[in-house]
């Protein structure tokens, strides 16, 4: 007798009671602790109230048969394996059990071993289940609506916007500056859908070259390229069931595009070399710190594209424009970080929160998350205190002259503004690390890819030492 087998409780459903009986010595003799009863909805009811690892069940009771019961289950129980007992003559109905839900069947007359055999591998994959689920739930506990930090309207209204999508499968398109949370948001519409338990699957488009993000997205078949020496399956077909989260989509290419429009009308696509259509249930969440619709003015991005992305849009306000969120954001992370080192942190002085707050924090809620890392790190009590903040540029604590300048005449849109600002800010860093992209990028507290692409947004002069 195995310690699963003292562990597992199996419910039988059959109506002949000589069957029953059989089949309840087999396994009580192998160690299982065994419920058998001669009715379906019996055994629905057991279900409703008592936890089992394994549903043996006929598929011919007089009053719901197999197939109803496995229904019911399937609606309530999902996680439970289901095995089906069968004769010599009813394969079809095998199949179409197993089609149902079913994991297999047992055929009469009873092979001990073969019963046994199956009934370890249906409870393994039972207990793999369960796992799932659990790992799912562990998974999504830091992106429930209450962990995720901020007060301020603006993040209350795009929290609203989270819980009414999220049980949908409408496409996505996440916009903000970099750093704002627009993967943490992703993240949350993920682990709060029904598809919460099946892949959130990431790729960063800038990061990519054309050919290389094409084949990762779509997969390729072997032969089609240099190199492609056998078939890969694509991020598409990794994420079946499950969302697809598209990063920084405004640097996709514009062959690349017509294959995501594609996939967005009929949900088929093509590995690259192929000629197959596949289909794939996928949800696509996009995010940007790009104007798309300006670009689709500009012709450098597919308007047809754009409209089937931006059904469902999210602005993520930077954090400049949520001051009040701050200290709130401060003090979260200060005692995860304390917690990480080991150091006992009661607060901030409060200049040293002054500080905080009035800081413009150009590379928002990712840049104060830094900061407070790195100030736990320096401080020697057990409060963070303004020494422990020198580090941040004293000049961009306030609207200096040249922002508030770019700020006033910046004209249209609010996005216009939020650009003339970004593009003031990034040039002034640029210009006091002499065009050093690593140094730069450091101090913005952003990778050096995401700033080579507002770099290139913004046209902005970084020729000294551009190989850094």
């Amino acid at each position: 007798m195995t310690a699963q087998n003292q562990q597992s409780h199996i419910l039988i459903a059959d109506d002949d009671p000589e069957i029953l009986q059989l089949l309840e010595d087999i396994l009580s003799d192998k160690g299982y602790e065994i419920s058998a009863v001669r009715w379906g909805k019996t055994a629905y009811e057991k279900l409703l109230h008592e936890a089992y690892d394994l549903l043996l069940t006929d598929l011919r009771m007089p009053d719901i048969d197999g197939f109803e019961l496995m229904e019911l289950v399937q609606k309530h129980q999902p996680d439970l394996p289901v095995l089906v007992i069968t004769g010599s003559t009813s394969t079809r109905d095998a199949v179409r059990a197993i089609k149902q839900g079913a994991l297999d069947f047992v055929e009469k007359p009873f092979d001990v071993d073969a019963i046994c055999h199956t009934i370890g591998k249906a409870l393994e994959v039972g207990r793999l289940r369960g796992e799932s689920r659990l790992l799912a739930e562990e998974l999504a506990k830091p992106y429930r609506f209450e962990n995720i930090v901020g007060e301020d309207d603006r993040m209350m209204d795009i929290y609203s916007l989270v819980q009414d999508v999220a049980g949908t499968n409408t496409s996505v398109l996440v916009i903000g500056e970099s750093g704002t949370g627009k993967e943490l948001i992703s993240q949350a519409i993920h682990y709060n859908s029904p598809r919460n338990r099946k892949p959130l699957v990431k790729v960063n488009c800038v990061t990519l070259s054309e050919s290389l993000l094409e084949s990762e997205l779509f997969g390729h078949e072997k032969g089609s390229f240099t190199g492609a020496t056998g078939m890969k399956r694509g991020l598409f077909e990794v994420a079946d069931g499950g969302t697809l989260f598209l990063d920084e989509i405004g640097e996709m290419s514009l062959s690349t595009q017509v294959k995501l429009l594609q996939f967005l009308q009929d949900g088929t696509f093509r590995r690259v070399g192929g000629t197959q259509d596949l289909s794939v249930d996928v949800r696509i969440i996009a995010a940007t710190n790009r104007d798309l619709k300006q670009m689709v003015n500009e012709g450098k991005y597919r308007e047809d594209l754009y409209y089937r992305l931006n059904v469902f849009p999210i602005q993520m306000p930077p954090l400049r424009a949520r001051r009040g969120d701050i200290a709130k954001l401060a003090r979260y992370f200060l005692q995860n970080f304390g917690q990480e080192m080991g150091k006992r942190l009661q607060g901030f002085k409060p200049r040293a929160l002054r500080i905080l707050e009035n800081h413009l924090w150009p590379g928002n809620v990712r840049e104060l998350e830094n900061a407070i890392e790195r100030a736990v790190v320096l401080s020697k009590s057990e409060w963070i205190e303004e020494k422990n903040l020198t580090f941040l540029d004293p000049g961009a604590a306030t609207l200096n002259d040249s922002i508030h300048t770019q700020m006033m005449h910046a004209e249209g849109s609010l996005q216009n503004q939020v650009d003339a600002f970004e593009k003031c800010v990034l040039q002034e860093i640029l210009d006091e690390c002499k065009g050093n992209r690593s140094q730069a990028a450091r101090k913005l507290s952003i990778n050096r890819t995401t700033l080579i692409a507002k770099i290139k947004k913004y046209s902005l002069d970084s020729t000294e030492a551009k190989t850094s």
